[in-house]
């Protein structure tokens, strides 16, 4: 037999956030119904997930309440603290940001063919053509080289 309990819930002291806040917290441990009620109030319907005793169930409407307070609280504090939040926030990711410098927005003029670490310069270029390879043997046979194996 599933237990079931529904509350009636002042939405002037709890907005709908704070009631899915509460909601969101007990719903492995029981089935949570939100609707309209009548005058300014939101009703909640708990039903106790099979396996659940009548006592269990009572001590789970007394957490389903305090949560609600919880939730009410956190969002008195979130909303008070919004600006310090947003601008700790801010200071954060500019100071992440390069100083202009280190972006070379102080030169005159950056030139962008500058490759100071040798990235835009061809393999070839850089090490050499590998032996064995064609073009290695047409410039042996050009040369007059014998290919000592």
């Amino acid at each position: 037999m599933a237990t079931e309990k529904e509350i009636l819930v002042n939405q002037k002291v709890y907005p709908l956030d704070v009631v899915f806040g509460a909601a969101f917290v007990n719903l492995d441990k029981c089935y949570v119904f939100i609707d309209k009620g009548e005058k300014n109030q939101w009703k909640v319907r708990l039903r106790g997930k099979p396996g659940c005793s009548a006592k269990e169930f009572n001590a789970l409407v007394g957490e389903f309440e305090n949560e609600l307070l919880n939730q009410a609280l956190r969002a008195q504090i979130a909303e008070k603290t919004q600006k310090v939040r947003d601008l700790i926030v801010h200071r954060a990711l500019f100071s992440a940001l390069p100083a202009s410098d280190d972006l070379g927005l102080d030169d005159e003029v950056g030139d962008y063919l500058d490759d100071p670490l040798g990235i835009a310069i061809p393999w070839e270029e850089k090490f050499g053509k590998e032996e064995g390879s064609p073009e290695q043997a047409q410039k042996k046979e050009g040369s007059g080289e014998e290919d000592p194996s």
